[in-house]
């Protein structure tokens, strides 16, 4: 056997990495347009800085880019704090600085690993571990599949038998229409760090292979020098998340108090980013300001109104929400939703013309690389005269996941079915003239579009119930101010100082992580920036709307069109 240190940089792929180390808290280099193509196998961890000047790129009507002549200062760019994970399917070209499980499992040095998800191949799963090592590693599975005749809890006891240094625990679900949604890593390493990782897929070969999905990594955390437990920062700075990832894991009871005790003693301070998450809970609304710890859209509606964003312009602000799944839902749970993101009262009338939805429509998904097999991820009923009411209730700001009309604004990733979910607010609505509008906030999560998810409001008990567990990101563009986090990781106190509205800017970037010159050109706003922060972008922009006739695929329902691989849904799936 091999001593187990760290490998040799290799291009090809074939060795084990070293975690990847997070872009959530990069290093700001200034550079201006980089045209080398990397691989996932081949990402560097940091950018590479270039100092090149006197030209930036100007887009046509078009969408095509073309040089221009520019005076423009140079800016600090920081590469996206969400990574795409790898397409299996797609050229390298399209799979730029993405992730791969090979990438967040292979490091040899991983002694322990906990494994958070809704559906599991243990099996599977277990050979994205160094071969040196998947026999060593402590794995804890965590799961919600509590019924014993569970095909998965059944399927994960099955393998636990076969993996002795694999064990299975299950999260109490005390609401039968709850589930167990979120989808993360804890990792330990034999050289004393430690690295969350958020992400948006089940622990299956299908979902790590053509689907659309995302990933949040924090950097490779220390152990911390001094018991920081009592120093508690604003939302964004790494002591809050440590807090609050805390008190999610809390709420499994005695199956976490292990990890609990071992992420105690490591440093956060080199996170930048609010944890969103959702527990099983009933939380009563006069607690809403008061409660330490909410969860669910309160969570998430009370840190939009406590950090720090770009002042009001004369443009609409416009929220597209991407996702998987959208439940049933009624026009108050709409209202009240949207409201409480856009930071109205919930008298406000319910308008939606700020508000665009992605979900693909059956042709979208007979299209995608796996055709109609995608299909049974994605989820929404459109059969039943209520589920018609609800589509056309929502209709207008439905969008497909499909190829856009501007090349330069392509995200290369529509012929990969989404099993992604992305909330994000733009400073006005994307169009042909402005596709790219600067970004106010951006939500990388586990939650569709759902009460379960995010919480019902309880109108007699004045209280919002939430059945699930989910788990998100938030961030913004302040976070990645130079005042914002004064004390570098490893020690010190995490003061989170308020950064100037000002300093950062944030853009969407398209098939690749790090924005450019060009991004900044494209993009509304002259305001002076000390950096500018890419988001990768799932989609293409400006969206396509649904036709006047189209609807959302259902799995419910029977499509005779032959998807790409000539099958019909559901005849060739039973």
């Amino acid at each position: 056997m091999r001593s187990i240190s760290p490998p040799r940089v290799s291009r090809s792929g074939t060795d084990s990495p070293r975690p990847v180390a997070a872009q959530t808290n990069p290093v700001a280099v200034e550079i201006e347009d980089d045209d080398d193509v990397s691989t996932a196998s081949e990402s560097p961890t940091q950018p590479r800085p270039s100092r090149e000047s006197g030209t930036t790129m100007e887009i046509t009507q078009n969408g095509i880019l073309q040089p221009q002549a520019t005076n423009l200062p140079t800016h600090n760019f920081i590469a996206s704090p969400f990574k795409l994970m790898l397409i299996r399917d797609l050229p390298s070209s399209q799979n730029r600085d993405t992730i791969s499980l090979h990438d967040v499992l292979g490091n040899p040095l991983i002694k322990e690993a906990w494994i958070f998800n809704f559906c599991f191949d243990v099996d599977w799963m277990m050979t994205h571990f160094d071969p040196d090592v998947r026999d060593l590693v402590k794995v804890k599975v965590v799961h919600g599949s509590w019924r014993n005749e569970d095909g998965n809890r059944i399927g994960i006891e099955d393998a636990c038998r076969r993996w002795p240094n694999v064990e299975a625990a299950t999260a109490y679900l005390p609401d039968p229409f709850g589930t167990h949604h979120s989808k993360m890593f804890v990792l330990f390493t034999h050289d004393d760090q430690a690295q969350v990782i958020i992400h948006t897929a089940n622990m299956l070969n299908k979902d790590w292979s053509n689907m659309t999905q995302a990933v949040w990594q924090s950097p490779l955390l220390p152990r911390a020098n001094i018991d920081d437990s009592g120093n508690v920062g604003p939302y964004g700075s790494g002591s809050r998340f440590k807090h609050d990832f805390m008190a999610y894991l809390k709420a499994y009871g005695s199956k976490t108090k292990a990890l609990r005790d071992q992420l105690g003693l490591f440093n956060f301070n080199g996170i930048k980013g609010a944890l969103v998450s959702s527990v099983p809970s009933r939380t009563k609304e006069e607690d809403f300001e008061e409660e330490d710890t909410l969860w669910g859209y309160p969570r998430l509606c009370k840190i939009l109104r406590e950090i720090k964003q770009p002042p009001p312009s004369t443009t609409r602000p416009h929220l597209v929400c991407q996702v998987s799944s959208i439940a049933t839902l009624s026009v108050t749970w709409l209202t009240r939703f949207f409201n409480s993101l856009f930071k109205r009262n919930d008298n406000h009338k319910l308008s939606l013309d700020q508000v665009s939805i992605i979900y693909p429509t059956p042709s979208n998904v007979a299209s995608s690389l796996d055709g109609y097999a995608a299909g049974g991820s994605i989820h929404t009923k459109a059969q039943s005269a209520a589920h018609l009411k609800q589509i056309t209730t929502l209709h207008n700001t439905l969008s497909q996941w499909t190829e856009g009309p501007s090349p330069a604004f392509r995200a290369q990733r529509h012929e990969a079915a989404p099993h992604i979910k992305t909330y994000v607010q733009y400073r006005e609505r994307p169009t042909l003239q402005q596709p790219t509008p600067d970004i106010d906030w951006a939500l990388l999560t586990s939650a569709n579009l759902s009460t379960q998810a995010w919480g019902a409001f309880r109108e007699k008990e004045k209280e919002v119930v939430v059945q699930s567990f989910e788990i998100g990101v938030l961030v913004w563009p302040g976070l990645f101010s130079e005042g914002f986090d004064s004390q570098p990781a490893g020690g010190g106190r995490d003061d989170g100082s308020t950064p100037h509205p000002n300093d950062v800017r944030m853009v969407p970037v398209f098939g690749k992580d790090m924005p450019s010159q060009a991004n900044v050109t494209a993009s509304v706003g002259t305001t002076p920036t000390t950096a500018v922060v890419g988001l990768r972008i799932p989609y293409d922009l400006p969206l396509t709307r649904y036709g006047s006739t189209e609807l959302p695929w259902s799995p419910h329902g029977t499509y005779e069109s032959p998807d790409r691989h000539g099958r019909r849904w559901p005849r060739h799936f039973a």
